[in-house]
C-alpha cells in the first residue's frame, strides 16, 4: 500500500509527504486498505511482511502489546538456541521450545476483511 501511495501520489507530484500520500491512497482505495490498521508506525512500515501477519500474534503480558518471534536466540545459553516471543514496545522475552510451525498451529488465524 505504500509503494502504492508513493506512485500515485508523489511521483505524480501532488504531495510530498509519504504520510499524506497514505492518507490520499487510504481515501481513494478503501476496497486495497481494508484490514489495514488507520495508524501506522514508520517502523511498521518498514518492517517486511512475515507469515505471522496472517495470525492474532499473543499479547504481551508487561504492556499487551503484540509479540514479535525471533528464531534462534543468539544470547541463550547452551547448545541449543532457542526460540523466542519479544515485545518491541517494552522488551519483554519468553523463551519458547516450540518451533515456528508450532507457535503458528497455536495461532488463530486472523479473519478477512468483510466487504459490506
Amino acid at each position: 500500500m505504500v509503494r502504492a501511495a508513493r506512485r500515485e501520489f508523489i511521483a505524480t507530484g501532488k504531495t510530498r509527504s509519504i504520510s499524506a500520500a497514505v492518507q490520499m491512497y487510504t481515501e481513494t482505495h478503501p476496497e486495497a486498505c481494508a484490514g489495514i490498521p488507520a495508524t501506522i508506525t514508520g517502523r511498521e512500515v518498514d518492517r517486511p511482511q512475515t507469515i505471522l501477519d496472517a495470525y492474532e500474534r499473543p499479547r504481551c503480558r508487561k504492556c499487551g502489546e503484540p509479540l514479535f518471534w525471533k528464531s534462534g536466540c543468539s544470547s541463550c545459553r547452551g547448545p541449543v538456541k532457542k526460540n523466542q516471543w519479544i515485545c518491541k514496545a517494552c522488551g519483554f522475552k519468553r523463551i519458547t521450545k516450540d518451533t515456528l510451525t508450532e507457535a503458528i498451529s497455536k495461532l488463530e488465524r486472523k479473519e478477512a476483511a468483510e466487504n459490506d
